[in-house]
């Protein structure tokens, strides 16, 4: 855990329990701030694109690309807590995977690792819990308590 911070953790803790009492707002908010920040972030990148289009064409375009993407991605998400627990749903499953996959080839590794078959058992078992709980986490209402839940330890963590 990173080091303390009162005004940090008093935050996360605030921000958990609105999103354990008023689970819509909370999730609104968080999609439009994300929706908000990938608005900004696909105009910035097709800005770039453009303005680099002059020196490197390829470069120009990926970056173009890039930015309507983002756009497009933005102005789906903002305000939509149907794409945002879809998102965070896709997002555990898809780091489930990873920890299962990261934990295999940890337990078969040659040669062995000091504590590499603990290592590997934890990553596994990790994966699983993540992908379990991304099929629930679709749900907005079963999102918003997990978040909730997680901030408040989260800034509880900062306080200690």
């Amino acid at each position: 855990m990173s080091s303390k911070s009162p005004v940090t953790g008093g935050l996360m803790i605030l921000f958990g329990l609105v999103l354990l009492a008023f689970p819509w707002f909370g999730l609104w908010t968080i999609a439009s701030i994300m929706g908000f920040a990938l608005i900004l972030a696909g105009l910035g990148l097709l800005v770039f694109g453009i303005a680099t289009m002059g020196a490197s064409k390829a470069t120009g375009i990926v970056f173009s690309i890039l930015g309507i993407l983002a756009l497009v991605i933005g102005v789906g998400l903002f305000g939509n807590i149907g794409a945002f627990a879809w998102i965070a749903s896709f997002a555990l499953y898809l780091a489930g995977f990873i920890l299962i996959i990261a934990g295999v080839v940890q337990l078969f590794q040659k040669p062995p690792v000091k504590y590499g078959m603990a290592i590997g058992i934890v990553g596994v078992v990790l994966g699983v819990i993540y992908i379990m709980l991304g099929s629930v986490a679709i749900d907005p209402s079963v999102l918003s308590i997990l978040m909730g839940i997680w901030l408040i330890i989260m800034g509880i963590g900062k306080l200690l």
